[in-house]
């Protein structure tokens, strides 16, 4: 498997990583096409492709939140025919020794099983996470807002890879989740929905 950073959103190769995209994830929780394109080519967005006898059956959009130590796993998929082989769990080893280097972390937002349809699917999601050596963050609610605008939808936030220590202040948690807010979906800290969960968050928080 290849594994590669694209920047160029003029070629045959993005187009197919955004037909993965799109066949991937609900309306609700995906940007439209030419946001990402916009985003790449901004450098806000990194793209990374993979593929197989050169076809592209893999993407990873991450965005490094400005001024932190992490980044979040904005988008993760496998085209549908080539699941169950590997693919992610190989991204996710290359990314993780890239990481480490760099003292770097990904904030992955999950869907929370415990809401919703499709339970069984989502706790494998949630499962894989963990086998790669992910941690929760414990009790800590987050509302992915909604793209399309209809509902918000309830996700857990897992770090990746291992985290100094068994706990992460409420500080650092409060300020990425605002950031990610503000950053990506263009909400200020005085959203509404971010209100409705943010000022939960008071103790440090477990990793588990």
């Amino acid at each position: 498997m290849d594994f590669r950073e694209i920047n160029s959103t003029n070629s045959h190769e993005f187009d197919e990583a955004m037909a993965i995209y799109v066949q991937a994830f609900p309306a609700n929780e995906r940007h439209p096409v030419s946001t990402i394109g916009d985003r790449v080519r901004q450098g806000l967005n990194r793209l990374y492709v993979g593929s197989t006898n050169d076809e592209i059956t893999f993407l990873a959009l991450l965005w490094p939140l400005q001024n932190t130590d992490f980044i979040l796993l904005d988008y993760i998929a496998t085209k549908d025919e080539h699941r169950g082989k590997g693919i992610a769990s190989a991204f996710l080893e290359k990314l993780r020794t890239e990481l480490l280097s760099a003292k770097k972390h990904l904030i992955l937002e999950v869907e929370d099983p415990n809401f919703g349809d499709d339970t069984e699917e989502k706790k494998k999601r949630v499962s894989f996470y963990r086998r790669q050596g992910a941690k929760e963050l414990e009790g800590v609610r987050y509302l992915l807002p909604p793209l399309d605008g209809s509902t918000p939808t309830e996700m857990i936030l897992m770090l990746f890879p291992e985290y100094e220590g068994k706990n992460i202040s409420s500080a650092t948690v409060k300020n990425v989740i605002t950031q990610i807010y503000l950053e990506l979906y263009g909400r200020p800290e005085d959203d509404a929905l971010l209100a409705t969960f943010v000022h939960d968050i008071e103790n440090d928080i477990k990793l588990i």
